[in-house]
């Protein structure tokens, strides 16, 4: 028979904390490198001399101005000219894109550095083929660089729709009918421009053949009523609101008047175009 004792007294020898060891600085070994070389014991520099020479000084010891090099930036004849045509915009704010071509060279600003800013004066009111003149000031941080009167022959550059196939007058303008393509606007002023919101809204007409630039002379305000169409017609008489049916004797635009008739009486009335098929109708 084993007491009990015993046994406890096994447990806490097997359980008992290992001897404390005395704390040992880590060591960290390297694999010496190719290029390694032996240094005499003689020519040693100890730890505390090497941290003492490569030691960051604190942060209040730094000094306050860092000397660095700023990379100057001529004025370029090419960043010029898309100054002056950024500022024509701004004041004409056209649907398209100015474009200037100078009729004499530009001056020759590259002994002086970016950035720059420029001002125009004699600016028309709206642009045309004819030549425009504009007078030119620059300036950047040294001021005043000159003032110059430079004649440019200007473009207006869109992109607008081109016909892809026959079109039909009367038929409801889509975007698959037209491909976009870029056009001055200077020469063809009554091309439309390439945007889904004006063909949503316009039907065509007349008939336009393939190839041809869409005109405004083109479109008309989309009917949103058809001569012959079905119609829902919404009837007030004082607070009383009566929902039927007609048939539209004539096509309508949004606002518009149409004579409509009854579909049981064939009694012809008139209503206003309210939106696509629907007439409002008061007695």
């Amino acid at each position: 028979m084993v007491s009990s004792l015993g046994l406890r007294a096994s447990l806490d020898d097997i359980l008992a904390p290992l001897p404390i060891l005395a704390e040992a600085s880590p060591v960290f070994t390297a694999k010496p490198s190719k290029e390694a070389v032996a240094v005499p014991i003689e020519a040693a520099v100890s730890l505390t001399e090497v941290e003492d020479e490569i030691r960051i000084p604190a942060e209040e010891t730094r000094p306050s101005v860092v000397k660095s090099y700023s990379p100057r930036f001529p004025i370029s004849s090419e960043n010029l000219l898309a100054a002056i045509e950024a500022q024509m915009h701004e004041h004409l704010r056209p649907a398209g894109n100015i474009s200037l071509a100078p009729m004499r060279a530009l001056p020759d600003l590259s002994k002086h550095s970016e950035p720059f800013e420029v001002k125009l004066s004699r600016l028309p009111g709206r642009l045309s083929k004819n030549t425009v003149y504009l007078s030119i000031q620059v300036e950047n941080d040294e001021g005043v660089l000159g003032n110059w009167d430079i004649p440019f022959k200007p473009a207006l550059y869109s992109e607008v729709w081109f016909a892809k196939r026959y079109l039909r007058e009367r038929e409801l303008a889509a975007s698959s009918d037209f491909e976009a393509r870029q056009v001055d606007l200077l020469y063809e002023p009554d091309a439309v421009v390439a945007t889904l919101e004006v063909l949503q809204q316009h039907e065509y007409s007349r008939d336009i053949r393939p190839g041809q630039p869409l005109k405004w002379s083109d479109l008309a305000e989309r009917s949103l009523v058809r001569k012959g169409q079905v119609v829902d017609v919404i009837a007030y008489q004082g607070m009383i609101e009566i929902a039927m049916r007609a048939k539209a004797q004539q096509d309508g635009v949004r606002g518009e008047m149409v004579f409509l008739s009854n579909l049981e009486s064939n009694k012809n009335f008139s209503g206003e175009v309210i939106g696509e098929g629907r007439v409002q109708v008061t007695f």
